[in-house]
């Protein structure tokens, strides 16, 4: 009687130690896959999220006839719209340009993620502006 206690005591141990390799299989190949999983692209996303702005100032009256004004040292409702919609974690400058001319900002030692949009004109008349977005995270 006392040998088949004992061979059900060893079977027992036997299926939990059965139990937790699998486990520990499973675990292991998923941790596998999770991390060969290509992430997003940070630039991507920055990207995007620029167009998105660009394309949101684009379709404002009011910054349109800042920018076509020539506000360039000004750029007051500009800069206010887009710190209201940028992430948190963002700096930014915008620079308003002729479309022929390159826009430029003074050198920044980090990851500079640049776009821009044209600004064509209003109702009144035709002076086609470029507004460039630089954006840089924190």
């Amino acid at each position: 009687m006392e040998k088949i206690g004992m061979m059900r005591n060893k079977r027992g141990w036997l299926r939990i130690l059965e139990a937790f390799l699998a486990v520990l299989i499973i675990a292991s190949v998923l941790l596998i896959m999770v991390t060969r999983m290509p992430g997003r692209d940070r630039g991507e996303e920055i990207h995007e999220m620029q167009r998105l702005i660009l394309r949101q100032v684009a379709l404002n009256d009011g910054l349109r006839e800042e920018i076509l004004n020539d506000e360039i040292s000004e750029k007051v409702k500009t800069k206010d719209f887009i710190k209201e919609m940028a992430p948190v974690y963002w700096e930014f400058e915008v620079e308003i340009c002729e479309i022929g001319v390159v826009c430029k900002i003074d050198y920044i030692a980090k990851d500079v993620y640049a776009d821009e949009i044209l600004i064509s004109s209003t109702l009144e008349e035709y002076q086609p502006k470029k507004l460039k977005l630089f954006v840089w995270e924190r």
